[in-house]
């Protein structure tokens, strides 16, 4: 009792002596990172929309050298084409005035008949950059080469290759199985980089079943930093790299972020990627050629989802957005723990000087779009903030688990900052 009494006196002498510090910020955990001391608030200004005729998520971003942005997007649909685990859209217009058309769906590219032999892996795309006239799209696996998969190796191998995993199955613990291991999503690497010189029509490149594994599990939630249209206007001091980061273990739950630069002009070479390693006491990273040296340059254990950045222009800050359900998935999880996945979300908004941090939070929402929904990867287009750099738009999908199903697709969300005085 002396103890908490004391604490409770301290915490009152330092609120009362710094009310301009007070928080704004609701935290239903203790989140390990200090206040934002330039943003004050953040609140979002309409009710979310979702773009009519979309059925896809993910959506990671770049700008395109045409100004347009182009999305690479997971599992579902879009404007009555096939269903298939990989689409690039593009998009002109900012909302709610944007217009989204499909540039492809990967059909006549069947990444999953081009798995490694030996492993069990489920494949989709993820991050990418335009730097100039070339698109570059990251290929990247999960793993589910768990001890509980090892008996049905023949049949997943099988299954792995489809869009639907989970047609006709008839053994109960298997299927059971599989659905734990499809919660998990624990990472397993980049399988390869693709690319396109003509707007995304046709790719190169592509990982075969020969390729090697391109970046191990740190990276295999692979973003880039994206900055102006083609990878122009970025700042002198980062030049001439194309950045990237992931965070560790599972799509949703992993411990820390990681960063990775390599030359604008060797993206699919792996040996010219660079991997950091250390920052000195004046934020002065160092940078490795082993991909095992990584320091983190983000840590909340159990809660680091897929990371994404953007950048305000006008504010001259790196936005992170930090997801993750706010029940870490864990290998190894009872059936009663596995159950409370997935049934909410929370997200964490932070921002930097630098794209390695430090960083401080300035927003903190669980759940993650409210009782009904459960959302996830937000993303803040750098065209997308106002002239001001004091409002913009969050892209994010939601309600992969079911739900109302509402939030499926490209939705999009309106908001404001207050900068402290």
């Amino acid at each position: 009792m002396k103890l908490v009494s004391f604490s409770i006196l301290i915490f009152c002498i330092f609120s009362c002596a710094a009310p301009e510090k007070a928080s704004s910020i609701k935290y239903h955990r203790q989140i390990p990172y200090p206040e934002s001391d330039l943003i004050q608030k953040f609140e979002f200004t309409a009710e979310p929309t979702k773009y009519l005729g979309s059925g896809t998520d993910m959506h990671w971003w770049t700008i395109g050298k045409d100004s347009a942005l182009y999305v690479i997007d997971d599992d579902g649909a879009n404007f009555g084409g096939p269903n298939n685990y990989a689409h690039l859209l593009k998009i002109t217009g900012n909302p709610p005035n944007h217009k989204v058309e499909t540039v492809a769906d990967f059909m006549e590219i069947p990444f999953r008949k081009m798995l490694p032999e030996g492993k069990l892996l489920r494949r989709y795309v993820n991050g990418g950059i335009a730097v100039d006239s070339i698109i570059y799209i990251s290929i990247y696996d999960y793993d589910w080469n768990l001890a509980i998969n090892k008996p049905y190796y023949d049949s997943l191998r099988y299954r792995m290759q489809l869009f639907n995993c989970w047609e006709n199955i008839k053994d109960s613990l298997m299927m059971q199985n599989m659905m734990f291991t499809d919660n998990l999503s624990l990472n397993y690497g980049i399988a390869g980089i693709i690319k396109s010189n003509d707007g995304g029509k046709s790719w190169k490149n592509i990982p075969d079943l020969n390729t090697p594994r391109f970046l191990g599990p740190k990276f295999a939630g692979l973003t880039f930093v994206n900055f102006g249209s083609g990878y122009t206007q970025v700042p002198s001091e980062l030049e001439p790299y194309v950045y990237s980061m992931s965070n560790d273990y599972s799509w949703e739950s992993g411990d820390y972020l990681s960063m990775a630069r390599v030359h604008k002009d060797s993206i699919t070479f792996r040996n010219a990627w660079q991997f950091l390693s250390e920052i000195d006491t004046n934020n002065i990273p160092s940078w490795s050629k082993n991909e095992e040296d990584t320091y983190p340059i983000f840590t909340d254990s159990g809660h680091v989802g897929h990371p994404t950045i953007s950048y305000n222009y006008v504010l001259k800050r790196y936005i992170l957005g930090i997801y993750s359900d706010t029940v870490p998935h864990k290998e190894n999880a009872t059936y009663q723990q596995w159950k409370t996945w997935d049934k909410a979300s929370e997200v964490q908004l932070y921002e930097s000087t630098k794209p390695w941090g430090p960083w401080k939070i300035f927003y903190n929402e669980m759940p993650f779009g409210g009782n009904d929904h459960s959302c996830y990867l937000p993303q803040i287009p750098n065209h997308w903030w106002s002239k001001d750099g004091k409002s913009g738009i969050i892209m994010f999908a939601g309600d992969y688990t079911g739900r109302k199903g509402e939030y499926y697709g490209l939705m999009t969300w309106p908001f404001k900052i207050t900068l402290r005085k």
